[in-house]
């Protein structure tokens, strides 16, 4: 499944796309996977009490996943999900 992640997000990993093979069925799962493998991603994606912390979007084929159940979200194994920090600027 691929990951693309954006802005500070790639700073921190070095990587702009992720192939990560979660060990679930769900945004959470596929998260999860790529913090494994990036272990900085964490302090920005995540609170420490395990929520994406609240101006991180995530996009699943486009749409975004607090609109389709945010982290409880189902992926299958085609899906391309992005993910973007706050941004701000103008």
């Amino acid at each position: 499944m691929k990951v693309r992640l954006f802005a500070t997000l790639r700073d921190v990993s070095d990587v702009a796309e992720v192939d990560v093979a979660p060990a679930g069925e769900r945004v959470r799962d596929v998260l999860q996977a790529l913090v494994e493998r990036h272990p900085a991603l964490q302090a920005e994606l995540f609170l420490p009490d395990g929520s994406l912390k609240p101006l991180v979007q995530v996009f699943v084929n486009g749409r975004n996943i607090h609109f389709t159940g945010g982290l409880e979200t189902p992926v299958g194994e085609g899906d391309a999900i992005a993910v973007f920090p706050p941004v701000a600027g103008g």
